[in-house]
């Protein structure tokens, strides 16, 4: 208990010690006390010692009425106690009595403020009579326990008191509490008042006026004279207010202390029997007055609240006014807004394909659109505002508007209103036009329903076409879940391909026919970067354990509103292998089943890779020498043969590690790796031919091809694929060029010869366009008469650099760049042209190649010259050689006859030495056989050679033919074919070949010896 009391008061303390303003208020409450307890008690005592103005208490009590706080109302009291016991010591009187008076008034003051407590709220108003009677009774109860106390205490400590002491003292108080106290909690209140209209000096004046009439009052000292300052009072309460009322009664009371306390009244004291006193009587006026004049007061600030309320409730009227006639123009905007909202609603659902109705909570319509009457045409008179959706449901049952409902019709009817009134999943609808209809219905906050109707008969038909199309597709389709890739359905094409029953398919899943997974279009709602539009390829397995490769085709779909895949499976075994066999056709060769070009290349760049890193490399390109003879005599089927055996040969001599590739013909190519010295591809070399040289058993023949072989190096010689083939061709070219059977290792001298050659060639095609060439004439002579009958046309280009060429020069230049049957045709027109510079009985020969000979317009070109030159065409005439009638010997027979049959003669030049066939002689119309100068060089030591020479004379004699006997040079060998019956010689013994100006003279001169025979 102790320590809860103390620990109250030091948060007291700590209260009362912050509560700095307070106390200042509190002190100067009590410093004011002091004064007037002081001044009543030393100047307005009776005949009994008790001072008879006592305002001090009413001061206190006012300041008890104003705190707020209990703490401060506590710090008047004390403050007030110790302020009257030192005006008491001041106005000498006794310390017990001292301390027992301001006991006293302490007592009063409390009794009071507890009493008015008890009966009246706080805050405390002295403005209805209801309070002031309360505050009577409460100023009465307290003066009449602090008299009486006051008599104990003078009792005690001064002597006997009297009756008439007690009411002295019970009037004293009773009046200093009822005149001042509401007086300064009035003037205190009213400070919050709006000052009057009244004018300052009038306030002056009316002030004046009461102190004059107060002090009037005092000095005549009449009862009837207390009145005059009524008046005043009222006037006061009428111009200033309550509050300056309030003032005036505390200026009255503040002088009658003030005069009384300066002796001003002549005698305040009346006889011991009267109950109050002058001055006494005086306060009652004054209260009296006063509190006539704060009612008087109070009326007229009543009135005056009174009419500032009405004021402000005008006001706050007209604010009203104003404020309802904004929300009603506020409202009258926002309805005109909600109607062009509901104006647009219409509008917007009037606009949707879909067809919508909004129902209210009883489900009746409410709105809907133009689409939705359409599809409810027949129910159209059901569309009322207001009208039930339920009824209009029935009345179309009831016209068989639901084909679904046919032969169930109240069970339909009681599952579409259940979902009517508890709108659940999204459902089907069919009416009995045949559309079909998806309905969506949801319950608005409000309880109604908005439902919708999409129409999906496309989408219908579509499933029903896909399902077909599914079902029917002669590809295997499979239905699988997204997630465990479980099979959800399949169709007929995929039981067939697979062996499993649709039973097994559904408990199984596509991994387990499946030997990887799929790609799928989306992995966790984000697309793959794996294209899923091309076909994925996997292996698949069906029931009875075999495998197959199948192209995989994946889209997504929904089925049965999951996520699935559909899946369509491509059995692409077959095809995979035909692929696989075109990719080995496509890199090998089809007869050999040795690599091919491209495929050499490929390896040709890994090699090359490697000997750009210091690896040696070999490139060796073969060609076989004798496989054009074999082609032509035994067949292609013999040649096929051949190639295959030799590529089984070439095969087995090489490492795995080296590559054997045939090019094309009959030509090959190895390649070489891991190359230690160039001596090992010169020993593989000789090692290949070795082999091409062994016989090949071909039917019943044994058969020797042989070839020759050119080499290359990487990187002594090229790092560049293209390079070092072209390289190795030329040093193959080189080897054949040489002699068959060997090989040559390429040489730099090897391509500075091909690059004079190309540059003959070059020039050889300008001397083409610019004529530079030019024709020599060999005579050829007549056995008989040993006169020339004509010249053979000999080709020669003068060479700035190689001086005059012969043909063998330039001729196989111009066919390789295709320009042989332009020179060839501007040769035989420059023939004929100067043949008809001869004599009449003379002729030119004219040699034409192979490849003129084919032309297809070759006959045209003979016509031309002819034509041109106006030569005759039996002065002409054309030799060709055996090989080229052994090419195409129809063909060549063909043209040759066109030929002769414009009347040109037709030689076989160099018969003999080429693939004769004497059946040819037989088949093309030759008037002329031409022995070659090989046979005719040995007739003077051999008699092989005139065995030949004999034999060929005799057989052109037996089939009508001339012969002519080339490279005459001796007169022995002259004798010898004039012997054996040729007809015609030519040769260096008679002339060499002349411009065409000398071989005039020859002819001419022949001419004249055989006229002057003649």
């Amino acid at each position: 208990m102790a320590v809860g009391g103390a620990r109250t008061l030091s948060r007291s303390v700590k209260v009362y010690a912050a509560d700095n303003d307070g106390l200042t208020i509190a002190i100067v409450i009590a410093a004011i006390f002091g004064i007037v307890a002081y001044l009543s008690a030393a100047f307005t005592q009776n005949s009994d010692g008790v001072a008879t103005i006592w305002p001090a208490n009413g001061l206190v009590l006012a300041g008890l009425i104003l705190a707020k706080r209990p703490w401060r109302r506590d710090q008047i009291l004390i403050l007030a106690f110790f302020a009257n016991i030192v005006a008491n010591i001041f106005a000498h009187r006794v310390l017990a009595a001292n301390i027992g008076f301001a006991v006293t008034n302490t007592i009063e003051i409390y009794a009071t403020f507890r009493i008015l407590q008890l009966r009246e709220q706080e805050p405390f108003e002295f403005r209805n009579v209801h309070f002031l009677i309360s505050f009577l009774i409460a100023a009465f109860v307290g003066s009449t326990i602090a008299s009486t106390v006051a008599t104990v205490v003078t009792t005690l400590t001064i002597g006997n008191a009297t009756l008439h002491a007690f009411t002295s003292w019970l009037f004293a108080d009773l009046l200093g509490l009822l005149t001042v106290t509401p007086a300064l909690v009035r003037l205190r209140q009213e400070t919050h008042i709006p000052r009057s209209s009244a004018a300052s000096w009038e306030s002056y004046v009316l002030f004046v006026a009461l102190v004059l009439a107060m002090l009037l009052v005092l000095a005549v000292n009449h009862s009837n004279v207390g009145f005059i300052v009524l008046p005043i009072l009222v006037l006061i309460a009428c111009r200033l207010g309550s509050g300056a009322t309030s003032a005036a009664a505390l200026l009255m009371s503040a002088i009658v202390l003030a005069c009384t306390a300066a002796g001003f009244p002549g005698d305040t004291h009346t006889l011991p029997t009267a109950w109050l006193t002058d001055i006494q009587l005086i306060q009652l006026r004054i209260l009296t007055v006063f509190v006539t004049v704060m009612l008087i007061a109070e009326t007229i600030d009543s009135q005056g609240r009174l009419k500032d309320l009405l004021s402000a409730e005008i006001a706050l009227r007209d604010e009203l006014n104003e404020h309802l006639k904004a929300q009603e123009h506020a409202m009258s905007a926002q309805k005109a807004e909600v109607e062009k909202a509901h104006n647009r609603l219409r509008e917007a659902i009037e606009i949707l394909p879909e067809g919508i109705v909004i129902l209210d909570a009883d489900n009746r319509y409410v709105a809907w659109n133009k689409r939705y009457a359409q599809i409810y045409h027949r129910a159209i008179d059901t569309l009322v505002v207001g009208g039930s959706l339920e009824e209009a449901v029935r009345i179309g049952l009831e016209r068989q508007m639901y084909p679904e409902a046919f032969g169930r019709e109240q069970a339909w009817l009681a599952e579409r209103i259940k979902n009517l009134r508890t709108p659940a999943a999204a459902h089907e609808q069919l009416l009995d036009d045949g559309r079909c209809y998806l309905i969506e219905e949801c319950r608005t906050s409000e309880g109604g329903l908005i439902s919708l109707r999409i129409d999906i008969t496309d989408m219908k038909q579509r499933e029903a076409s896909i399902r077909l199309l599914f079902e029917n597709n002669p590809l295997p389709m499979f239905v699988v879940s997204r997630d465990k890739m479980a099979i959800l359905a399949v169709n007929t094409a995929a039981v067939a391909h697979y062996g499993y029953s649709r039973k097994d398919f559904s408990l199984i899943s596509l991994r387990q026919i499946q030997g990887a997974e799929l790609v799928l279009p989306f992995e966790n709602g984000v697309q793959n970067t794996t294209p899923t539009d091309e076909a994925q390829l996997f292996k698949h397995y069906r029931r009875d354990g075999r495998s197959m490769e199948v192209e995989v085709y994946v889209r997504p779909l929904v089925h049965e509103g999951h996520e699935a895949l559909l899946i369509a499976a491509i059995d692409v075994t077959e095809r995979r292998k035909a692929d696989r066999k075109a990719a080995y056709m496509a890199r090998h060769d089809a007869l050999t089943s040795l690599p091919n070009r491209h495929l050499l290349a490929e390896r040709m760049q890994l090699a090359m890779a490697r000997a750009k890193r210091g690896d040696r490399m070999a490139l060796l390109l073969l060609d076989l020498d004798n496989f054009k003879v074999v082609n032509d005599t035994m067949g292609h089927a013999a040649g096929d043969e051949l190639l295959q055996v030799v590529a089984d040969r070439l095969k087995k001599a090489l490492r795995e590690t080296d590559t054997v590739a045939r090019l094309g013909g009959d030509e090959f190519a190895v390649l070489i790796v891991d190359l230690d010295h160039p001596s090992s591809a010169i020993r593989l070399a000789q090692r290949l031919i070795s082999i091409l040289n062994e016989p090949v058993r071909i039917g019943r023949k044994d058969v020797v091809c042989g070839g020759s072989i050119g080499i290359a190096m990487a990187p002594d010689d090229s790092c560049d694929p293209n390079e070092l083939f072209r390289l190795a061709d030329l040093a193959l070219y080189a080897a054949k060029e040489d002699q068959r059977g060997t090989y040559r290792l390429f040489e730099r001298e090897l391509d500075a010869k091909v690059k004079a050659r190309n540059l003959l060639e070059g020039e050889v095609r300008e001397a083409i366009i610019n004529n530079d060439f030019e024709l020599h004439y060999q005579p050829i002579f007549s056995l008989k008469t040993m006169l020339p009958v004509g010249a053979e046309a000999l080709l020669r280009w003068r060479h700035p650099r190689l001086g005059l060429a012969s043909p063998a020069d330039f001729i196989p230049i111009a066919e390789e760049i295709g320009m042989i049957a332009d020179l060839g045709a501007k040769v035989l027109r420059q023939a004929c042209l100067e043949a008809m510079s001869w004599p009449e009985h003379t002729s030119v020969s004219v040699n034409i190649s192979a490849i003129e000979l084919e032309a297809e317009s070759f006959v045209d070109t003979v016509k031309a010259a002819l034509a041109e030159s106006g030569l005759p065409s039996h002065r002409l005439t054309i030799e060709i050689t055996e090989s080229m009638i052994m090419k195409d010997v129809h063909f060549v027979t063909e043209v040759l006859r066109q030929i002769c049959d414009l009347g040109v003669e037709i030689a076989m030049d160099d018969f003999g030495t080429g693939y004769s066939s004497l059946s040819s002689l037989t088949k093309v119309p030759f008037q002329k056989i031409k022995i070659d100068r090989s046979f005719v060089r040995d007739l003077a030591v051999s008699m092989e050679a005139r065995a030949i020479l004999a034999t060929i004379v005799d057989l052109a004699r037996t089939l009508g033919m001339r012969t002519t006997a080339e490279g005459v040079e001796t007169n022995e060998q002259l004798d010898i074919v004039k012997e054996y019956g040729c007809t015609l010689v030519q040769g260096f013994l008679f002339n060499r070949p002349e411009p065409a100006d000398v071989i005039r003279k020859i002819l001419r001169a022949g001419n004249e010896v055989q006229r002057n025979a003649a």
